[in-house]
């Protein structure tokens, strides 16, 4: 049930890059959760964008309402999962593709520095920190819910993490 909020200057993004940008970080959330793009993970994965006011939004000590009508926009993606659903590799391969949805909707001709201004933040949530249904929801359970096939190495991975003490320090 992963969470995806985009911040950026209000009219950065066109209804068109939304929808595609929507589109492709739902994929790579859910692929890289649970290995599985499932009609029930797609359900209950929320892209949030967030606009944010010219006089609201401020780059090099200067608001986006003084600056130039062609000041570059940047990007700043939270991506929220429950921990041990987003670790190491998998980690990364996020921020990986979130930059490249990013260049994608924008297309051939965007700015080549584009990848620098797509910032991807993943944030863990807390075992036991996550509510839905009424009740409290595991990285496993959530896992199983959004794919009821979940590879058994991948429950496994999962299994391990929440089991370490060490990630309650």
């Amino acid at each position: 049930m992963p969470l995806v909020r985009i911040t950026c200057p209000r009219g950065a993004l066109t209804p068109s890059r939304k929808r595609d940008v929507a589109a492709s970080l739902t994929e790579i959330v859910l692929d890289a959760e649970v290995d599985a793009m499932t009609d029930t993970g797609r359900l209950v994965t929320v892209i949030h964008f967030q606009e944010v006011a010219a006089d609201d939004w401020a780059v090099a000590g200067e608001l986006r309402s003084a600056a130039n009508a062609g000041a570059p926009d940047h990007f700043v993606v939270d991506v929220i999962v429950l921990e041990g659903l987003l670790e190491g590799a998998r980690r990364a391969d996020v921020h990986r593709r979130v930059t490249e949805a990013f260049q994608k909707a924008f297309g051939e001709g965007a700015d080549p520095m584009l990848p620098l201004r797509v910032w991807v933040l993943v944030h863990d949530v807390r075992e036991g920190s996550w509510g839905a249904g009424g009740g409290t929801v595991s990285a496993l359970d959530v896992a199983q819910f959004i794919n009821p096939e979940l590879p058994a190495t991948r429950r496994a991975e999962i299994v391990e993490f929440l089991a370490r003490p060490a990630r309650r320090s």
